[in-house]
């Protein structure tokens, strides 16, 4: 689990809204000197459920699941790229089928399998982006 401490900026009975500046998940990663986002200490805003009815103000720890994480990233990063070579090599075995040139048709499908990817990424990120199992939760409050 990913955890990182915010201050939360505005609560109702349901939700909450934190801030925080990415730090923690930030220290593991090899290009943490070259990235815009920890050095220019950028925040991040977004929804938790208050479920520890917190109020404005407040300090709080919130946790990120990182089994979906890995998932919303294999299907961001690799699932295109996959689809894009197996696209590639239809298109290569194809061609001869088809008696096209062998790099167009190849360069064809895998463009074609790859935008294909990308629509059911957007479709998959509108089903995820309300579901909650997905989104940070808040942990705990933390003592100033």
């Amino acid at each position: 689990m990913i955890k990182e401490e915010g201050i939360v900026l505005s609560a109702n009975e349901s939700t909450a809204w934190v801030q925080t500046v990415r730090t923690t998940a930030c220290d593991a990663c090899e290009s943490k000197d070259t990235c815009e986002i920890l050095n220019n200490k950028h925040s991040m805003d977004f929804e938790v459920r208050n479920t520890l009815n917190v109020k404005k103000g407040n300090r709080v720890l919130v946790g990120v699941q990182t089994k979906p994480l890995l998932l919303l990233t294999f299907m961001l990063y690799v699932f295109p790229i996959f689809l894009m070579l197996i696209g590639g090599l239809a298109g290569n075995n194809l061609a001869f089928i088809l008696k096209t040139d062998q790099n167009l048709t190849s360069m064809l499908f895998g463009f074609v399998l790859f935008f294909f990817a990308i629509l059911i990424i957007k479709r998959i990120n509108n089903k995820f982006a309300h579901n909650w199992k997905y989104k940070p939760f808040l942990i705990k409050t933390i003592k100033k």
